[in-house]
Order: structure tokens, then C-alpha cells, then sequence
């Protein structure tokens, strides 16, 4: 089997994050009693909310843990957008932020989107011109789960924060892969999941939240309410955070597994990952390209290092898959979650198949792709 749909989730995962998935079996319930068991899962707790914070740029209480990034995108924007405010989003958006919006379009909120494909001036000035409307909130991706189209994203919370305008940025195939700290970006918020470039197990969100966006969900309405393991008679959520934002039982294994994926990471360097990505993506575009029939989409805007390819053959584009899972490979076909920029890219009639990668994946699990890849082509998809 050949792995290249790390874009969904990790497959090939470091000994630590085994290792630390094990010991959270073995733990309590945090912040849930005072004996042994229960105490050590509240110091690996907090142990993975100060690691997050030194890595991200933020304080340990600023570090919020939901089920999943769309959880916590979810809890952000809904959270931080005032009734019947202006919400901006880029038009390459995943639905874990285009159908919460479109959600709160519905309730009255209005939505803007700016030009989140191409080069980096034409998005810096679709942005500053979408500013020019006051939104409240600007929520957006770093970098692309369909296509290698990395955004600004220092330029646009420069610009974003010059306005008045807060920022979440949704770092889901980014987050493990590019060096980010809060402060340097500028943003008022990061979100990751567990189970992508952190190599964490799925089951966990983290949001890195900064000092307005912390004051702001303390003082404003919670999204959700439950079991906090503190001042149980009170009858709303405790408030501050972290506990203001985290309505029970923390997901400990995926949240610990993330934390050790972490510790990993920062051992190697997200320079040396994203590099080694990067050479894995250009010799697999070179591969594609030079195979007749098969065209590679999402390639005219800002190229990243880390983002996926996506390429189309004509219609074809299921059969094609079907012949690869076969063979297995294991890649992604369709619409990803992604349909605005399918629509932006203009993949939207046929959708694409999607290959990304991993640290761990290899030139020769490439070479052996590619060389199946020409082969199916040549035989006949349709």
C-alpha cells in the first residue's frame, strides 16, 4: 500500500505518539476526582496545553481542546461574531467553515468572501477591499486542502488587524507542516486538528487563542454547555478559559497522542518537513504532467510548500480512482469537503482526485505511484 491522502487524516505515525496514546488508556479522568489516576491525566493535561502554548505562541490557559478543528471553528466564529454581524471568508474554504457560515447567513449574518487563489498580491487586495465592509470577523485557511495555494496569511492579519478586524486562521493542513506562532502571524486564533500534521490519533481540536479573542470569549455567550469539573451548582460554563470553552470529558488519548505528535515535530524542524514535502510534490507534478490525458488543477495561485496536488483526466476521474485503490494507492477523489474552491479552481463538474503527503512518505513509494499511475492512463480509465 502507498499512503498519499495525508491531507485526511496521518497513517504513518512516530513511536511517541503509540507510546503516549498507550499511557492515556491507562489515566483517569482529568479534572475528575482527587485520587492517582485521575490526578496524573490532569498533569498530562495540562503538560500537552503548555507544549501547545510554547509552540504556538500563546499561554497554557489560551489553549482550548474540542473533539475536532471543525469544533472548534465552529466554537470561534459563532462564538466570537456578534448577532447579525459580517463575517469574511476566502472563496477556497472547507465546510468546516463555508457551512457554518452559510448556517449563520441564515440567521442573519452577513457573509463576504475575498479572492483566496492566486497570486499574493491579487489576495492581498481582494482582502482589502472585503475589509473596506467592516467585518467583524475574518475566518480563512492557511493553506489549501484541494490544490498547493498557500495564503498570506502575515500580510492579511496585518491588514485585517490595522482595521480592527479579528482573525481565525483554520491551520488544518498546516498546522505541523509550517512554522506558526500566534504572535509573529498576528492572528486571533489558530486552529488545528489532532490527526493531521501533528500525527496525532483523530478525536481532538485545538484552538491557540490570542489575548482579544481570549477576552472576548469570556465575555460573550457560550456555544455549548456540560460538565466542566469545577463549580458544579453554578448554572453556566465557568468564565474563563480554558474551561469556559470545554464542556466534558476531554478527548485525553487524541489530545496527549497530538502532544507527543508535536514533540516530534519540533524535534525534526517544520522546515526540514515542509522541504522534504515540497520535493515530494514537485516530483510527483513533473510525474503527472508528463502523462498524456491527465491535467494537474489549482497550480496558477501562490505555490506552498505543503499544500496537495489535485489533476483531472477528462472525465474519467472515478474510474481512474477505482483502478488506483485497486493497486493501493490510497488517495482521495471527488469534491473534498471543499466545493467553493472546487468552483474557484474550476474543477466543480468534475471534482479531482487529491494526492498529498507526509514526512514519512518516500521518492520510491512516488516512483511506484507515478508508474501506476501511467500505466492505468494507458490502458483505458473511461
Amino acid at each position: 500500500m502507498i499512503y498519499l491522502d495525508s491531507a485526511a487524516t496521518s497513517f504513518h505515525r512516530p513511536p511517541e505518539v503509540k507510546k503516549a496514546l498507550e499511557a492515556a488508556l491507562s489515566m483517569g479522568n482529568p479534572g475528575r476526582g482527587g485520587h492517582r489516576a485521575a490526578m496524573e491525566a490532569a498533569k498530562a493535561l495540562y503538560g500537552a496545553r503548555e507544549a501547545f502554548a510554547a509552540h504556538f505562541g500563546a499561554s497554557p490557559e489560551r489553549v482550548c481542546f474540542f473533539y475536532n478543528a471543525t469544533t472548534a471553528l465552529n466554537t470561534a466564529v459563532k462564538t466570537l461574531l456578534p448577532k447579525g454581524g459580517r463575517l469574511l471568508l476566502s472563496d477556497m474554504e472547507h465546510n468546516a467553515l463555508r457551512r457554518p457560515a452559510l448556517a449563520l447567513k441564515k440567521a442573519g449574518v452577513t457573509v463576504d468572501r475575498f479572492n483566496g487563489y492566486g497570486s499574493e498580491e491579487e489576495i492581498e487586495k481582494s482582502f482589502s477591499e472585503a475589509l473596506k465592509k467592516k467585518p467583524d470577523l475574518a475566518a480563512f485557511l492557511h493553506v489549501s486542502n484541494i490544490c498547493p495555494q498557500t495564503l498570506p496569511v502575515k500580510k492579511l492579519c496585518a491588514l485585517a488587524r490595522r482595521a480592527g478586524v479579528m482573525t481565525v486562521i483554520d491551520c488544518a493542513q498546516s498546522g505541523g507542516h509550517l512554522k506558526l506562532d500566534l504572535n509573529a502571524v498576528g492572528a486571533d486564533g489558530f486552529v488545528f486538528p489532532s490527526h493531521k500534521g501533528l500525527w496525532g490519533v483523530p478525536g481532538a481540536g485545538i484552538l491557540v487563542a490570542g489575548e482579544r479573542a481570549a477576552a472576548l470569549f469570556e465575555r460573550a455567550g457560550t456555544l455549548m454547555e456540560g460538565g466542566s469539573g469545577m463549580h458544579s451548582f453554578e448554572e453556566g460554563m465557568p468564565a474563563l478559559l480554558p474551561e469556559r470553552l470545554e464542556w466534558g470529558t476531554p478527548a485525553l488519548p487524541a489530545i496527549l497522542s497530538a502532544s507527543a505528535g508535536l514533540k516530534a515535530v519540533s524535534e525534526i524542524g517544520e522546515e526540514e518537513i515542509a522541504g522534504k514535502i515540497s520535493k515530494l510534490a514537485r516530483q510527483t507534478a513533473e510525474g503527472i504532467a508528463s502523462i498524456r490525458g491527465l491535467r494537474l488543477r489549482g497550480m496558477e495561485g501562490t505555490p506552498g510548500e505543503c499544500g496537495p496536488l489535485l489533476f483531472t483526466c477528462g472525465g474519467g476521474e472515478s474510474a481512474l480512482a477505482q483502478r488506483l485503490y485497486d493497486e493501493g494507492i490510497c488517495l482521495r477523489e471527488g469534491y473534498h469537503c471543499a466545493p467553493w474552491a472546487h468552483e474557484t479552481v474550476g474543477t466543480e463538474k468534475t471534482g479531482g482526485l487529491r494526492v498529498s503527503f507526509s514526512y514519512f512518505s518516500t521518492k520510491k513509494e512516488i516512483a511506484r505511484f507515478l508508474w501506476i499511475l501511467n500505466r492505468a492512463v494507458e490502458s483505458g480509465v473511461n
